[in-house]
């Protein structure tokens, strides 16, 4: 059995487009940010089935943390309120049953009311848009964290090619701060909080000790090998 694979190149989504409710997908070990694109494996049955049902609809489903990862699978209490609509971009399936699959997170968004528990959980939602101001001290924040991030940058290798040249050319305070916040090793705690925070001003403050934080370890980490060396 080979895998069998369905990929289009979907089109742009407005956001007054989109349905009054989302299935929802629990996710145990990932936060998903707008303008994020990740893969994750899918191996429970609701979760299988919900992703079935979308590849040939509009390819939309609401990603959720779930509050503790080792449940399979999660009811509404079992997860956080505010996740992110997010997009199939591709599936693959495999022999065993399970599905690997790439998505592109697009809009946060808060629970409202979960409609129906079977085949698989699906809501009705808010629409949460970033709240940003255009002042000196925003650009400030943005500049330090831009400086914080280049420096990260030089010394992780954990990071790609491709995540330093956009970090380099995000200008958007919200759009860089959800960037970083994909991409730096921070605990699923910290990484919900920031999904959560609504305001680009407080989400870069709570990043810049972060970034602060990344540095250090790195820098330490640097000195380190080379004093073994």
């Amino acid at each position: 059995l080979g895998a069998a694979e369905k990929t289009e190149t979907p089109q742009r989504i407005s956001a007054r487009s989109l349905p009054e409710s989302l299935p929802i997908l629990g996710l145990s070990d990932i936060v998903i940010f707008p303008g994020a694109i990740v893969p994750l494996l899918v191996e429970t049955g609701p979760s299988l089935k919900l992703i079935d049902d979308i590849v040939t609809g509009d390819r939309l489903f609401g990603a959720v943390l779930q509050r503790k990862p080792e449940i399979v699978e999660p009811g509404p209490a079992d997860l956080h309120e505010v996740g992110t609509v997010t997009r199939l971009a591709k599936m693959v399936k495999f022999p065993d049953g399970t599905a690997r699959v790439l998505v592109e997170g697009l809009w946060r968004i808060r629970i409202k009311d979960y409609t129906r528990p079977t085949p698989y959980l699906r809501a009705t939602y808010d629409l949460l848009r970033d709240e940003t101001e255009d002042s000196i001290e925003l650009q400030a924040m943005l500049r330090n964290a831009h400086k914080q991030f280049e420096e990260i940058a030089k010394m992780s290798t954990a990071l790609t090619e491709q995540v330093k040249i956009a970090a380099l050319n995000t200008e958007h305070p919200g759009h860089f701060a959800d960037l970083i916040a994909a991409n730096l090793n921070l605990s699923l705690e910290d990484r919900q909080k920031l999904l959560e925070t609504i305001s680009v001003r407080e989400r870069l403050q709570k990043l810049l000790p972060m970034l602060n934080r990344e540095q250090e370890v790195l820098t330490l980490s640097s000195k380190i090998q080379n004093d073994v060396a």
